[in-house]
C-alpha cells in the first residue's frame, strides 16, 4: 500500500472558528478539518461512495452509518449499500483464511472490491445519560480516495456536551459541500 504523505496536503485546522458553518451558539464547540489539495476535484467526480463507521456501541454506529448515508445521498452522493460491503468483507476473510494469510482487511481493499471511488470511514464515541440517552461525544471521519490510496479529508467533531449524530452528520455534509463549490 502506498504511504500517505502529509507534504502535499494543505492543513486547515479550524478550532471553533469555521464561521460559515457555525452559529454564535456553536462557537464553543470544537472541530478540526484537514483537507488535501485535490479534495474538491475528487469529491466532485466521485461516482460511488462506501461508508463504514465503528464505535463503542456497534449497533448505534450502524444507525449512525445509516444517518450519514441518508445525508450524503441527499447531498447527491451515490452510496454503496451495506450488504454489498459486508459481502466483500466476508469474501476477503474467507480468502485470507484459505490462503492462510494473516492480517486485517482495510477500507481500501474493500473499496476496490466494491468499485468505490471514495471510502468514508469514521469512529464514534457515544454516551448515554438518564436525561439524554444517545449523545455523540467524539466523531472522527476520513475520506479516502480508493484509487490513489490518499486521505482527502479528515474531520473531528468534539462537542462540549455531546450532540446528536444527526446534527454532526449534517455539519459533516455542510463541510463537504463547502469544499466542493
Amino acid at each position: 500500500m502506498k504511504k500517505l504523505s502529509i507534504i502535499p496536503m494543505i492543513l486547515v485546522i479550524i478550532c471553533a472558528m469555521f464561521s460559515s458553518l457555525l452559529s454564535a451558539q456553536e462557537k464553543s464547540r470544537l472541530f478540526f478539518v484537514v483537507i488535501a489539495k485535490e479534495t474538491k476535484t475528487k469529491i466532485k467526480t466521485a461516482q460511488k461512495v462506501a461508508i463504514f463507521l465503528n464505535g463503542n456501541e456497534p449497533f448505534l454506529a450502524r444507525i449512525a452509518e445509516d444517518i450519514l448515508s441518508i445525508n450524503l445521498a441527499n447531498a447527491g452522493f451515490s452510496i454503496i449499500n451495506r450488504e454489498k460491503l459486508e459481502k466483500a468483507i466476508g469474501e476477503q476473510i474467507i480468502k485470507k483464511r484459505k490462503e492462510k494469510i494473516g492480517g486485517t482487511i482495510n477500507a481500501l481493499e474493500i473499496g476496490n472490491l466494491v468499485n468505490a471511488d471514495l471510502f468514508f470511514t469514521g469512529t464514534l464515541l457515544i454516551k448515554s445519560t438518564e436525561t439524554e440517552p444517545l449523545l455523540t461525544e467524539i466523531a472522527s471521519f476520513q475520506i479516502l480516495d480508493v484509487k490513489t490510496e490518499r486521505v482527502l479529508m479528515r474531520v473531528v467533531f468534539k462537542p462540549e456536551k455531546g450532540e446528536s449524530f444527526l446534527e454532526i452528520a449534517k455539519k459533516f455534509v455542510d463541510i463537504l459541500r463547502s469544499n466542493i463549490k
